[in-house]
């Protein structure tokens, strides 16, 4: 070998040597960025958004340096990957092992951004897709986001949403907003008795977050639905992402950075108030049981999800399967729909169904009442 090709492959292994020191503090800082508040530290929040890419470029570093037998760096790199665990189990649950599900005291409940169910009508000639998705599910409890009905043959209407769903006998609606004859909200579809319902009182224009009790064979459940601050990204905005993506150079970074980053900081600020209004009900509640679901709009390591999350378990988290990506358009590949519950529940089985009737996928879990 000359000393030339040595000197060059030196230099190539050097400037990739800090290009993966550089993706590593990144990849930590990013690991604890849901520690900081949007309010004051608003890069935290992007760098929480880019942590699953961080995980995965330092991951190709990784089989890089063993490729080379590069054991200390290789083991540098897996120091750090151990610092970031908990980010890291979050966004990529390998949750293998399964436990018997038990045949009483278990629930299953259903979390679901709709899209206004399509802005469809439902008949027997032309059924919804996710009204029939929701009837076939089995969930005994379900949680509705971006609900809506209307009083035109054109789009769904309560009285055929409740004829369609005939399984649950309690609905609980919280609105939101109101479009010409289109009426939106949030809303809980339940086999087991409402007994109170209330909105949470936050600054939002379009999205909103409820509080329910419900009777389970005797015991009361506390029921929280949210459908959190989204970005409001428009369609361009959309189509800049997706374009970044696919020839990621410095042009189509300028178009997405100058397209939306005046609406992902408002959001992820307003989100951060929204989510600590939440945590202050979750303190206050003193039922038997509590579930937390819904619509974040933020992803497992953010302010939002660890302020929400607290003490509560995580479903996916425990009971999940790798991404569980949840938002299915325009290669915004995040899990940002959740389903939390109290320590004295126990989640068997979470997942996301894989059908594509709405941006979002349902998310859905078998939770065990254990006390």
């Amino acid at each position: 070998m000359s000393e030339r090709f040595k000197v060059i492959r030196l230099f190539f292994h050097s400037v990739v040597g800090l290009i993966n020191l550089a993706a590593l503090i990144l990849l930590v800082i990013s690991a604890f960025s849901d520690q900081f508040s949007p309010f004051r530290h608003i890069i935290f929040a992007y760098l929480g958004l880019a942590f699953p890419i961080l995980f995965i470029i330092n991951c190709c570093f990784l089989l890089y340096w063993l490729c080379l037998r590069k054991w200390i760096i290789v083991i540098c790199i897996v120091l750090a990957f151990f610092v970031c665990r908990d980010a890291i189990t979050a966004s990529f649950p390998m949750r293998i092992s399964r436990k018997e599900i038990p045949v009483e005291n278990k629930i299953k409940v259903l979390t679901y951004n709709v899209m206004g169910f399509g802005y469809k009508t439902h008949t027997k000639e032309n059924p919804n897709d996710i009204i029939s998705y929701i009837a076939r599910s089995d969930a005994d409890i379900v949680c509705l986001q971006e609900y809506a009905v209307g009083k035109s043959d054109k789009t769904i209407t309560e009285a055929q949403l409740k004829k369609a769903l005939p399984m649950y006998p309690y609905l609980a609606v919280i609105p939101t907003g109101s479009s010409g004859s289109l009426k939106f909200g949030i809303a809980v579809l339940s086999k087991y008795p409402i007994r109170k319902s209330r909105k949470i009182k936050y600054d939002s224009k379009f999205n909103g977050s409820s509080i329910h009790e419900i009777d389970i064979n005797g015991k009361k459940l506390t029921l929280i639905n949210n459908h959190l601050e989204s970005f409001k990204l428009t369609t361009e905005d959309k189509s800049h992402y997706t374009s970044f993506l696919k020839h990621l150079n410095s042009e189509t970074f300028d178009e997405l950075k100058s397209s939306i980053h005046h609406k992902l900081g408002p959001a992820y600020r307003i989100r951060a108030r929204q989510a600590e209004i939440i945590a202050e009900e979750i303190k206050n509640v003193k039922t038997d049981y509590l579930l937390v679901c819904g619509d974040f709009n933020d992803t497992p390591v953010s302010y939002a999800h660890r302020t929400i999350q607290g003490p509560l378990t995580d479903a996916f988290g425990v009971a999940g399967f790798g991404p569980g990506i949840t938002y299915n358009e325009n290669m915004f590949w995040f899990r940002i729909d959740n389903i939390f519950c109290s320590p004295n529940m126990h989640p068997h089985q979470c997942k996301v169904d894989k059908v594509r009737y709405s941006d979002h996928y349902p998310v859905w879990s078998v939770i065990e009442l254990t006390d």
